[in-house]
């Protein structure tokens, strides 16, 4: 099993070979359009993952169409890795460690439900 810091060091190494130019960063200001960049692409990822269950709803609960969710899942569940593929990718630009803050706001979550 590989742990989740090692998973962002290798996307972290992917995008920066593919796409250099994200990673060429000056100052403060090329880090905010980086993370302005990324925060669009993953607003249009969770879209596309929202139309998904979207048509799912419409058609199970309402009765208006005929999507299942079985029929959608394998494209759901991709666009659910784009989410993560993003999240990643923003996390080894702000070289954070998800392991440590995940479970700092589990501790937090815990505490408030």
């Amino acid at each position: 099993m590989v742990e989740l810091r090692e998973i962002v060091k290798i996307q972290t190494a992917f995008s920066q070979e593919k796409f250099p130019q994200f990673w060429d960063i000056k100052d403060e200001k090329d880090l905010a359009l980086r993370l302005e960049y990324f925060t669009n692409a993953l607003a249009g990822e969770v879209g596309e993952a929202a139309n998904i269950v979207k048509k799912v709803v419409r058609s199970v609960v309402y009765g208006r169409g005929d999507v299942k969710l079985g029929d959608v899942k394998e494209a759901l569940a991709e666009e659910l890795t784009d989410v993560f593929i993003y999240v990643i990718t923003m996390a080894g630009l702000l070289e954070l460690d998800l392991e440590r803050e995940f479970f700092k706001k589990l501790e937090k979550n815990k505490q408030r439900f």
